[in-house]
């Protein structure tokens, strides 16, 4: 029996489906490395390997050398003798890439190994089912769209593989089924969109130590401050300057200020991608003390701590005891059982281009998984790194995002904060004598909606600029040493994110409501494929924070909403292809589909009429087929007019019996003759098979199947 498994298999001599499984395994490989399971080196030395390999297993596919199979197998023994290595050595971390690199790097050896010793149909069938663990694993580290290319050229690869091994199987007879490959690649696509459209999408599970990793170490002389502005990953960053370009992605945030006197320009690119449980508002920082044009931060050295423990950094902690230094942590718990919406969110960002130092998260971050040993946390929920964000890095945070029920929020009032409040003075502080006729209206429109508490007055504010205000990007900016908020509210009323948040800010102020400015990003175009959320450069935003008694400080924004729940991957899919659809140029895209849906049908006709002898020989034909189809008896595609006859004139279906078709066979013959031969038949000869022909005349009657394939008459 071991001989008879290690006996040598017939080699495998198709050229085609050698090259379409070196495909496969390349296109794996290369995938592999796009996402970063394996190094650029690494997966040109293997792609190299692999091809050599293959080429060897050709040249020896009749005598494979039993000498290499040898080295081969100490090589596989030796290459899972180190996998298990490193598993035993990360099993005390429990992340996820500790286990897919090793893993992916084992596929890539066993595919280099495995190529040199491949002579058989079986041998070659193992390395496309490798490739296939290869795209899959490159799969779950897939970010972007761009992933489904390498997936369509894996595909590809195995459909034709795939064909040519059955046509191997079947002895090599007759052609690649090329029409049936098409058609099985349509039903896998349409079967895995099915899949997409039905499943829910993942959700992380906090059971193994969650994603992150860096592509570059470049640790910052200030980890305390905002540091990274463009391709200045490690210099301070700058505030916006109306001279040039500003901030990350042009954004006028991410610095040491914040200006509304000037307009960044935001683009389309990609800044990161987040894969998270719930969207929200991504918190970068916030700023407390306003001058008449800037938003700055006061920045105590008691609001910030270092966190050196490494990952994952309790976070929570840390705000817990900025919480209770200052008085405001025990009240929370008063409302905890009134909490409308409270559970764990996990996020995971991808930084896509350069970035100021800030980890950002929704509300409430109890722990970041980053890969570095010290974080920077202040008490405003903001984290800072102590490394410059690069493209490649990749961290999670996992937040306790809680939302107080409205109705709840609507019963705090709006006592002035204590010094031991949780609201700090520059919470309420604004530029002396700069903003009567700012709280002249703000007391206006909260009398008019006769809010007393802080929640109404929110509203009420909202309402207001909601049917007041216009936003718009497109707006001058301001003169030397004019108000922002002045100008927005009595002059153009016409802004943007900044310019709305401020003025929503100062007039809560001018109400005696502990305000602040945050910034940071509102969630992107979501991706129905890969389960992420694009954030763009133009997804930069800036809103309000309130604070409520009790409670702690609450996301107020007029200009943006943000959902509270994920989008159904499915209805995403779906929607994105109705619009697709419904933008499409109806006239020409209806000529397409109908070009698109007649071309097989002329194709197949124009086939047929090729089949057919033309002129009188193919009016004869024509019509002894039309009279065969009535009496059952159809013409098979590969069938000449004289099988054909010799078929009809065996059956007894005809009224007259044998004596019509006792010359069938001589006159299929005569068509035959004028049909393919260079002389036309005379006058006495189309008379004879006209008169053959016409006396076919089939028996009335039902017909059931006969044993030949045709039916009978019952």
């Amino acid at each position: 029996m071991i001989r008879h498994a290690n006996a040598p298999l017939p080699p495998e001599h198709s050229v085609t489906f050698r090259i379409a499984t070196a495909v496969a395994v390349l296109t794996g490989i290369i995938a592999c490395a796009a996402v970063g399971e394996i190094s650029l080196t690494s997966a040109a030395v293997a792609s190299g390997a692999a091809v050599a390999g293959m080429a060897f297993s050709y040249l020896t596919r009749n005598r494979p050398w039993q000498w290499v199979k040898i080295l081969l197998a100490v090589a596989v023994l030796a290459i899972f003798a180190s996998f298990v290595l490193q598993m035993i050595s990360a099993a005390h971390v429990g992340q996820l890439s500790s286990i897919e690199v090793p893993l992916t790097g084992l596929f890539v050896w066993v595919q280099i190994i495995h190529s040199f010793d491949v002579p058989a149909r079986r041998d070659l069938l193992f390395s496309l089912a490798a490739a296939g663990a290869l795209i899959t694993l490159g799969a779950a580290q897939a970010v972007s769209v761009g992933f489904l290319a390498y997936v369509a050229i894996w595909l590809g690869a195995c459909l034709l593989a795939l064909g040519c091994s059955w046509r191997s199987m079947t002895g090599g007879a007759g052609s690649l089924p090329l029409g049936s490959l098409v058609v099985t690649g349509l039903v896998i696509v349409l079967a895995g969109a099915g899949f997409l459209v039905l499943l829910p999408a993942p959700r992380a599970a906090q059971a193994i130590t969650l994603p992150s990793s860096l592509i570059s170490y470049l640790p910052l002389r200030d980890p305390a401050g905002v540091t990274g502005s463009g391709s200045q990953s490690t210099e301070p960053a700058q505030a916006g300057r109306a001279s040039g370009r500003t901030g990350v992605g042009g954004y006028l945030g991410f610095a040491s200020e914040l200006s509304t006197a000037i307009r960044g320009t935001l683009g389309d690119e990609v800044i990161m991608r987040v894969r998270a449980d719930r969207p929200g508002y991504f918190l970068g920082m916030t700023y407390d003390t306003w001058d008449g044009q800037n938003w700055k931060r006061s920045g105590p050295t008691g609001r910030i701590v270092e966190l050196s423990t490494g990952s994952p950094f309790d976070v929570g902690s840390a705000l817990s005891s900025f919480a209770q230094s200052t008085g405001g942590g025990a009240a929370q718990n008063l409302f905890d059982e009134e909490l409308a919406f409270g559970s764990v969110n996990v996020q995971t960002f991808y930084v896509a281009l350069p970035i100021a130092n800030l980890l950002f998260a929704t509300a409430d971050p109890t722990e970041v998984y980053f890969p570095e040993h010290s974080l920077v946390v202040g008490a405003d929920g903001s984290m800072r790194s102590t490394i410059a964000m690069t493209p490649g890095t990749v961290y999670t945070v996992i937040s306790d995002d809680s939302e107080i029920a409205p109705s709840l929020l609507a019963k705090i009032r709006t006592p002035r904060p204590s010094p031991h409040s949780g609201a700090s003075d520059p919470d309420l502080e604004l530029p002396p004598g700069r903003y009567s006729r700012v709280a002249a209206l703000a007391g206006e429109i909260v009398r008019a909606a006769r809010a007393t508490t802080t929640y109404a007055k929110v509203n009420a504010l909202e309402t207001w600029m909601s049917t007041h205000l216009r936003y718009s990007t497109d707006i001058p900016p301001l003169l030397a040493g004019q108000d922002a908020v002045n100008q927005f509210l009595f002059g153009s009323r016409v802004g943007y994110c900044e310019q709305i948040s401020t003025a929503l800010a100062v007039m809560l102020r001018t109400l005696g409501v502990p305000t602040r400015e945050a910034i940071g990003y509102v969630p992107g175009p979501f991706d129905p494929l890969s389960d992420l959320y694009e954030i763009q450069a133009k997804d930069a935003h800036s809103w309000v924070q309130v604070w409520f008694p009790g409670v702690g400080w609450q996301n107020f924004d007029p200009t943006a909403h943000v959902p509270l729940a994920p989008p159904d991957p499915g209805a995403v899919l779906l929607s994105d292809v109705g619009h697709a659809i419904v933008s499409l140029p109806w006239a020409p895209t209806g000529g397409a589909l109908c070009v698109a849906a007649a071309g097989p049908l002329v194709a197949v006709e124009l086939r047929r009429r090729r089949r057919r002898p033309r002129g009188w020989a193919g009016k004869i034909t024509a019509e002894l087929e039309r009279r065969g189809a009535a009496a059952g008896l159809r013409r098979q595609p590969a069938e000449t007019l004289g099988e054909y006859g010799s078929r009809l004139g065996n059956c007894a279906r005809w009224r007259a019996g044998p004596t019509a078709t006792a010359s069938l066979s001589a006159a299929t013959a005569l068509v035959e003759r004028a049909a393919y031969g260079s002389h036309e038949p005379d006058a006495a000869t189309r008379a004879f098979v006209e008169e053959v022909v016409n006396g076919l005349h089939p028996q009335r009657g039902p017909h059931r199947r006969g044993s030949d394939g045709g039916l009978t008459t019952a």
